[in-house]
């Protein structure tokens, strides 16, 4: 593999992970908080009429996975503009 071609490749990775952390959050309601791995809701006793907080399993992305994704991407972009030396050894 040539060197120019790692070099689009760690590029496109890097815009691919950026979008793709992006659209994760905002997929899942880019919440301004830590992520959530549950939700609470109310739900209401339909003898008593007493409202009750339910807690239920769900994914909401919060604001460090743009952040991590953001950060990841950077890094691969700029991996991407290391230039490799060649050694050019005396004979």
């Amino acid at each position: 593999m040539t060197t120019k071609r790692v070099h689009h490749l760690l590029r496109a990775a890097a815009i691919a992970l950026l979008l793709g952390s992006l659209g994760a959050w905002a997929a899942t309601g880019a919440h301004l908080g830590w992520t959530q791995t549950s939700v609470v809701e109310t739900q209401r006793d339909e003898v008593t009429g007493i409202d009750f907080p339910v807690r239920r399993p769900a994914f909401i992305a919060g604001v460090e996975v743009p952040i991590l994704g953001l950060a990841s991407a950077a890094a691969l972009a700029g991996l991407s503009l290391l230039r490799r030396r060649s050694s050019h050894l005396p004979a």
